[in-house]
């Protein structure tokens, strides 16, 4: 069997956020409730607050306690695996069993708050809602919900890596225009690291921002008055 490069960057990534993980928690534990905070506690806090607030936004209370954390990791994870290209590491999300997975645990927790707020016979009626033979649309809508997550983030991300694969190329051949430089890209040693910047970092965000809006929206839609 082939070994794939996305897997050793998924073992780094997953690595490097393990680490990450214990070593918040350390700072967290030392942390002085009574005093200011600074550094990674400081940062740690501001995202937690803001990661809250969307959450409260489109569920509530008690949903958001045990949503938010969840949320915060699954930020963390796509954001670190986006920005794998500027470390020169295969970037996870553009493998699409990586998306696929992180869209089927969005799907899982949409079924699960809907089964908790509607109890077992509500669940069960909603499958055949507004009609019975209505329930292959709604098993329809469920597979698109999936696909429609997994495949936004995955194709956005590899998207921009084969464009990026295609500005090498081209700053390449563009390079070897000039006189004295011979093989050497010194086009796209000045112009790759903006490029980078939009489709590893800014864009990297973006989609880790619009995969987290979707899974508290589609799973504040299952919750009563929201």
């Amino acid at each position: 069997m082939e070994f794939q490069t996305t897997i050793l960057s998924i073992i780094i990534i997953t690595i490097t956020m393990a680490l990450l993980l214990f070593y918040i928690n350390k700072k967290l534990r030392e942390y002085n409730p009574l005093e200011k905070p600074k550094g990674i506690v400081l940062l740690v806090i501001m995202f937690g607050q803001m990661i809250d607030k969307m959450v409260k936004e489109k569920t509530n209370e008690r949903v958001a306690k045990y949503l938010t954390p969840y949320i915060m990791s699954v930020v963390a994870y796509i954001f670190l695996s986006n920005i794998a290209g500027l470390f020169s590491l295969e970037t996870p999300t553009s493998n699409y069993s990586v998306t696929l997975v992180l869209g089927a645990l969005t799907c899982i927790l949409i079924e699960v708050y809907s089964f908790k707020e509607r109890g077992t016979k509500g669940y069960i009626k909603s499958w055949f809602e507004p009609l019975a033979p209505f329930v292959l649309v709604n098993i329809l809508s469920k597979i698109s919900t999936l696909l429609s997550l997994s495949l936004r983030l995955f194709g956005n991300i590899l998207s921009g890596g084969i464009l990026m694969s295609v500005i090498y190329q081209m700053l390449g051949s563009i390079s070897k225009m000039i006189p004295l430089i011979g093989n050497l890209n010194v086009v796209g040693i000045i112009i790759a690291p903006v490029l980078h910047f939009y489709f590893d970092l800014f864009s990297g965000i973006m989609q880790a921002y619009i995969f987290i809006t979707l899974t508290i929206s589609f799973i504040g839609k299952e919750l009563p008055n929201q």
